[in-house]
């Protein structure tokens, strides 16, 4: 019996929780494809290289999803992060695209994403 249900990893990325959704579009042949809304959980993963003299201060974008949600995610599909507000209105963060670099199935029910900026 697995540890953990697909309603639990549904619950993870659930934005009542601390998931955000967005919008996940397939991109097949260089041709948009299926769009379908998801929920995400996003996350800015800071990191430092250091140089001889100088270090370099940057952020790599990741995501985790239920695979559920998304089975056929692949590198260059597109997730546009909806904007996040305040229970108020105020926005937090603005709605950004990105394209997925790399999609990692941990083979439990989530994939990793590691994301770019889409310019």
């Amino acid at each position: 019996m697995a540890l953990e249900s697909a309603a639990d990893f549904r619950s993870y990325t659930n934005p009542g929780i601390g998931g955000v959704s967005a919008t996940f579009l397939e991109i097949q042949n260089n041709l948009s494809g299926n769009t379908s809304i998801i929920n995400i959980i996003i996350d800015q993963e800071y990191f430092n290289i250091q140089g001889n003299s100088v270090g370099v201060d940057g952020y790599q974008p990741r995501a985790m999803i239920s695979i559920l949600d998304a089975p056929y995610i692949s590198i260059d599909d597109k997730l546009t992060v909806h904007a996040v507000t305040t229970n108020k209105g105020s926005q937090l963060t603005p709605e950004t695209v990105f394209k997925v670099v790399s999609a990692e199935n941990d083979n439990l029910g989530m994939v990793n994403l590691v994301l770019a900026e889409f310019a």
